[in-house]
C-alpha cells in the first residue's frame, strides 16, 4: 500500500520500508526538516549566483540570469 505522508509526497515515491516504519510524527518532522533544507539549497544557490553575476557587465546580466536559471 502507497504512503500519503507529507514525507512521500515531498519525495514524491514511496517511502523504504524501514522509514514508513516510523511513528507519523517522525514522517511530519522529517518532512519539515526537507522543505527548511531545500528552502536553504534554494536561498544558498540564489546568492551564489547573485555574486557570480557582479562579474557580468550590467548590460548583460538579465540575459545570462535567464540563460543560468531558465
Amino acid at each position: 500500500m502507497p504512503s500519503t505522508s507529507p514525507l512521500a509526497e515531498l519525495l514524491g515515491a514511496e517511502l523504504p520500508p524501514a522509514v514508513a516504519e516510523l511513528p507519523a510524527e517522525f514522517h511530519a518532522e522529517l518532512a519539515e526538516f526537507l522543505v527548511a533544507a531545500r528552502q536553504s539549497q534554494n536561498n544558498a544557490l540564489e546568492s551564489s549566483v547573485n555574486s557570480a553575476l557582479k562579474a557580468v557587465p550590467l548590460p548583460l546580466r538579465g540575459v545570462v540570469k535567464k540563460v543560468l536559471l531558465g
